[in-house]
């Protein structure tokens, strides 16, 4: 029996060229996506494209897929069940279903080279929500800007609604009218006749459940910002953020917590360097700190301690949502990455990163991924790879938090394109993060790891 499993939005766009002048960012726009099984036997996977107006645009069936591998989809180089290919020009979304649980990542990059090439990623929605959080919005906020892909996953039309809330306040509204079952709309903040120097968050509500995934950009090119929106069901009065950097080398980490509450929350940041910050968002309210760039929207507690490489957990009196970016703003500022916070929920002894490359396509990709120990101390971890050079295995002990290099850390051979399965004897939390050291620009795409059954 097939189960509609995750939901997939815009899995392959391809927009026609478009200058700063429009608002959109520059260069035509492929994603590709890997689609890891997460159960315990082998898996047959469909994905079926889905036109803006929400019906079938082609599916592509994946069989036999083994527990823990995956299977790995570009439309410019494969083709679709019948032969065809997505047409070019084409935009839309797609939904990924399988007899197996699966998780997927999507990465989203454009045609552009040198310093104007751009490239992120995110994960695959299994919650659509008829309401969802997007922590990090931008509206002509100097050169940057969001775009918002929206998708009806209910069986109805739908209306949809978006609050831009900026502090406790709803700045400026927009509104999606009948969205068809299945349909998918993309919704540019540059093109919104309000909103200007804006930096806050937003709350999609809608009629029906929405899946939603979200770009800030750069209009001037060079930087790409991409992650999937939150559905209320992951407010937490604790989240964890692993990987957090502040001023290491030249890696920067800035981000936005929303209160969902209609109380005041009362918010306590610890990192695992033993600093701490007490910070205050009122009621359906945002917050929005960059202590490397001395923000700290009234949080006590810093400066922040430079050359960190660790994680945080956030505790609340009310439950939050969060998303963070990741920058090399102190450096060149040609890479940034976003992620968002994981909820207990989310966190587990068995972890899966459905993307993992070693010098893949050349040499060109190599991904990174980070730990962190729920709780901190020490965790013995067991790595289980699968991909297309065959299956690999390692045992290693994190204490605290660590990040492992593919390239560096000799646990997979050059030109492995898969996926791992982590093994804990304690809860973590993971985020991956694919990389070049021979591309030039916006090279960097982050997504965060999935809890596997």
């Amino acid at each position: 029996m097939m189960r509609k499993l995750r939901w997939i939005i815009l899995f392959v766009v391809l927009f026609s060229i478009v200058g700063p002048a429009w608002g959109a960012p520059p260069g035509q726009f492929t994603v590709d996506f890997n689609i890891q099984n997460l159960g315990t036997s082998s898996a047959n996977i469909v994905v079926n494209f889905i036109n803006p107006d929400g019906s079938s645009a082609g599916t592509k069936t994946f069989y036999n897929v083994s527990a823990g591998g995956s299977a790995y989809f570009n439309p410019a180089l494969h083709t679709l069940d019948g032969g065809g290919t997505l047409p070019s020009g084409w935009q839309g979304a797609a939904i990924v279903s399988a007899d197996q649980p699966v998780s997927a990542i999507a990465t989203v990059a454009n045609n552009l080279s040198g310093s104007q090439y751009v490239s992120d990623a995110y994960v695959g929605i299994g919650e659509p929500a008829p309401v969802v959080f997007a922590p990090i919005v931008m509206a002509k906020f100097g050169p940057w800007n969001t775009r918002m892909a929206i998708q009806n996953a209910g069986a109805l039309s739908a209306t949809v609604e978006i609050q831009f809330i900026s502090g406790g306040s709803v700045v400026a509204t927009q509104s999606i009218p009948n969205l068809p079952a299945g349909a998918s709309a993309l919704v540019d903040q540059w093109d919104h006749p309000t909103l200007t120097n804006f930096n806050g968050s937003a709350i999609i509500s809608a009629t029906q459940p929405v899946a939603v995934t979200v770009d800030e950009y750069r209009t001037t090119g060079g930087l790409l910002v991409s992650y999937s929106a939150l559905p209320l069901s992951k407010a937490s009065t604790t989240l964890y953020m692993p990987g957090y950097i502040n001023a290491y080398g030249s890696w920067t980490t800035d981000f936005t917590m929303i209160n969902t509450a209609s109380s005041p929350a009362s918010v306590q940041i610890q990192f695992t360097n033993n600093q701490t910050l007490n910070c205050s968002i009122p009621a359906n309210g945002s917050l929005y700190l960059n202590p490397a760039a001395n923000v700290y929207g009234g949080c006590t507690g810093g400066p922040l301690a430079s050359n960190f490489y660790g994680a945080a957990t956030v505790t609340s009196t009310q439950p939050l949502v969060i998303a963070y970016n990741i920058a090399n703003t102190l450096g060149p500022g040609d890479r940034a990455i976003g992620y968002t916070a994981f909820a207990p929920s989310d966190v587990g002894t068995k972890m899966a990163v459905p993307l993992i490359e070693n010098q893949y396509s050349g040499g060109k990709w190599t991904t990174t991924f980070s730990v962190q120990v729920i709780g901190g101390g020490a965790a013995q971890l067991t790595l289980n790879y699968s991909g297309n050079l065959g299956t690999f295995s390692r045992n290693v002990t994190v204490q605290d938090a660590q990040t492992f290099n593919q390239l560096s850390d000799g646990h997979i051979p050059p030109g492995f394109l898969g996926s791992v399965t982590i093994l804990s004897d304690k809860p973590i939390a993971v985020i991956g993060d694919q990389n070049s050291l021979i591309l030039s620009g916006d090279v960097a795409a982050g997504f965060p790891g999935v809890k596997s059954p």
